[in-house]
């Protein structure tokens, strides 16, 4: 989906509220030139898309929604790291002579675990399962039996945060598709008031440009 305007997305509406302020002086006059398109509630209808418009917040905030959960996403990846570190220590006291069991639990495999999301979803979901299976060598020398039981809620965490990014990111492009669609559709009012006004103040060179969309823009910036 295009942006029919050439303007960003809050200059658009800032725009539109500029345009709105005069068009309330000046309604009648466009109801006298064409009452079809412009009744005397047609100036309600411009209010309430750029009202909309603003709710929906922009693609700023959709950016800062997906930034706070990318955030989320790297305190749980720092968490399971942390956790991988402490287990370390007690999996090399464990099966010191049995390092492909060490293997299993990602020791001297850090940047390949770590090296994607994904990669490190899989590995922290299998992780319970192989504290699982040799859990009796690692209690009997010594380890914290409350760090053995971490491993599935830290998988959990992980899981949750990263599948909530990724629909995030999805919804965000469907919010964006909707929210052109609107401000296209904006525009297209702002067009039509611009395109009357041309006819109405023919003769009026100073009125006329006061719905101008271009000079509206460049005077705001």
């Amino acid at each position: 989906m295009q942006r029919k305007y050439g303007i960003s997305d809050a200059i658009l509406l800032e725009t539109a509220d500029t345009i709105i302020g005069y068009l309330e002086n000046d309604i009648n006059q466009f109801t006298t030139f064409d009452p079809a398109e412009f009744p005397t509630t047609f100036i309600n209808t411009v209010k309430q898309k750029v009202t909309d418009a603003f709710i929906e917040g922009g693609d700023t905030f959709s950016k800062t929604q997906l930034k706070v959960q990318t955030g989320m996403v790297n305190k749980e990846m720092d968490n399971c790291k942390t956790y991988m570190e402490d287990l370390k220590y007690w999996v090399k006291k464990s099966f010191i002579d049995h390092p492909a069991i060490q293997q299993q639990f990602g020791v001297n495999r850090f940047g390949e675990i770590f090296g994607s999301q994904p990669r490190l979803i899989q590995f922290m979901e299998s992780l319970s399962h192989t504290i699982h299976t040799h859990r009796a060598e690692l209690v009997a020398t010594g380890t914290p039996v409350t760090l053995l039981d971490q491993a599935e809620p830290l998988s959990t965490a992980l899981r949750d945060a990263n599948t909530t990014q990724e629909n995030l990111k999805g919804n965000r492009t469907i919010t964006t598709e909707s929210r052109i669609i609107h401000l296209n559709s904006l525009y297209d009012l702002l067009r039509k008031i611009e395109d009357a006004a041309g006819l109405i103040y023919r003769n009026e060179e100073a009125k006329k440009n006061l719905y101008r969309i271009s000079v509206n823009q460049n005077s705001s910036v």
